[in-house]
């Protein structure tokens, strides 16, 4: 049953897309996450940011090359996504 209270824990509208995770979902799913690697390339986004963009993509059933511009490019979003999927993340 929705209370007040639950309401106000539950409320997504200081969000930008209703799909982004919140500061307690995401503390939640970071462990889980793949460490920056030592060696080669620095990460040039925010994995905050790719997993945004991979929630925009599932919750709103929009194709990859859609992903609204603001965000990653989408090859490197789907590239992402692909390696999550494949490792077990």
């Amino acid at each position: 049953m929705l209370t007040l209270d639950t309401r106000a824990a539950l409320d997504r509208d200081d969000l930008g897309y209703p799909s982004e995770l919140t500061d307690a979902e995401w503390a939640i799913l970071v462990p889980f996450l793949p460490p920056p690697v030592r060696t080669g390339r620095h990460r040039s986004l925010t994995i905050r940011e790719l997993v945004d963009a991979i929630c925009i993509v599932l919750c709103g059933g929009v194709p990859w090359c859609m992903l609204a511009a603001h965000f990653l490019p989408h090859q490197t979003a789907s590239r992402w996504f692909m390696r999550f999927r494949d490792d077990g993340t």
